[in-house]
Parts: structure tokens; sequence; C-alpha cells
């Protein structure tokens, strides 16, 4: 509901700036108030998802954006045809697996390509969807593994717990995955693990982007 009460909350002030405009234009019959809406901005999602994860949650948050962000979603199989300039922020998620988080080296390597403004003034993002709970002890360190401490410093990041989908797994990871399941057993880590592992789940969740969605916002407002 927070998450919802967010939204609202923005249409409602759009709303009203509405209304001001009217006003004004009934008692100085001069004020233009095209004039004083601002300007939209622009936001793009690349996301990289493998079992549905990414994807559920980057379609979230576009639908969670207030209404002066207008948002497009693009898979990162059809990254070939993005044109940055056309943005004024940029987000980029990807599943972990094997510990790294797909498609984020290539998301890197664009960093000369992003315009100088979105580069220097703070507006990427990269979120990153995993099978462990948002509280879990190597959460953190398991997001600043993906990043030199210059791109940690510079590039906000988010985790948000997703899941685990066997069904939808190719046969590969099918396998890496049973063997590390056998690595667990062997090695008598915390049971908790083992039970994550264990079998499919899905821990996704609306209010977990809740902070995305403020950082866009904040974004915006900056602009």
């Amino acid at each position: 509901m927070k998450l919802w009460s967010v939204k609202l909350k923005n249409m409602a002030v759009f709303f009203c700036k509405k209304c001001c405009g009217r006003v004004m234009m009934r008692g100085q019959g001069m004020t233009n108030m095209n004039n004083m809406k601002k300007e939209e901005c622009k936001a793009l999602i690349v996301y990289y998802s493998k079992t549905g994860f990414t994807q559920k949650y980057a379609e979230w948050i576009k639908e969670a954006l207030p209404q002066d962000i207008s948002c497009d979603l693009v898979p990162y199989r059809e990254r070939r045809k993005l044109k940055w300039e056309q943005y004024d922020l940029i987000l980029f998620g990807g599943g972990f697996h094997a510990g790294m988080i797909n498609g984020l080296k290539w998301f890197k390597a664009q960093a000369g390509r992003l315009p100088e403004q979105i580069r220097q003034g703070g507006r990427t993002a990269v979120f990153a969807t995993g099978a462990m709970p948002v509280d879990a002890p190597d959460v953190e360190k398991a997001m600043r593994q993906n990043f030199t401490e210059q791109e940690w410093a510079q590039m906000k990041t988010f985790y948000l717990p997703g899941g685990l989908c066997y069904e939808r797994m190719g046969i590969g990871d099918k396998l890496m995955m049973s063997v590390f399941k056998a690595m667990l057993k062997e090695s008598k880590v915390d049971s908790q693990i083992q039970q994550i592992v264990a079998s499919s789940h899905d821990i996704t969740s609306k209010e977990a982007i809740i902070p995305i969605v403020e950082w866009c916002s904040a974004v915006s407002r900056s602009m």
C-alpha cells in the first residue's frame, strides 16, 4: 500500500498544479498553463531476465513511476537498438548467476556512450535480483564484488529479492545448481541456505521497489 500511496500523492500534486494554472489564467489573463508544467523526464530500464524475476520487477517499476516520468522497457536482447541520448535517467536490471549480475559487464562498458549529464549527474542505477532475502548477510558483499570501488561510489545500486525457478532454467543451469546443492550439503553450511536452493520459490515483493521509485522521483525533481 505504501508504494501506491506514493504514486497517488504524485498524481494529486500534478492535479493541483493544473488547477492552480487555471486560476492564474482566469485572474491574470496571460499565464500559459503549458509553460508551468514541468518538462517530462524520460527513463529507460534495460533488463536481463532469464527466469522472469527481473522482468517482473522492471514492469513493476515502470507502473509505479509518477506521471511526470515516462519510461521505456527494453529487454537485453534488444539492446543494440538503444539511443542513449533520448533519456534523462537509466536503470539496468539483471539477475545473479554464479555470483555475477547478468549483463552488467555489457552495461558498464556503455559508460562512454552515455550522455555526459547522465554519466556525471548520478542518473544511472543498477538493480539485481537473487534467490536470497534482502536481509541475508552476504547480499551486500555479493553486490559489491560486481563493481570497482569507483563504480560503487558513482552508481546507485539496489538488491531485489527474486527467487528460483527451476522449471525455466536451461539444462546447463540445472546441472550447475545440482552440483552447487551437493557442495552445500557436503560442506555442512547453514541449513537455511540449503533450504533456499532446494526448490523453486518466489519471494518478489512490490514494496521492494519503493526505494527505486523514490530515487527516480528525486532525480526527476533535481533536473
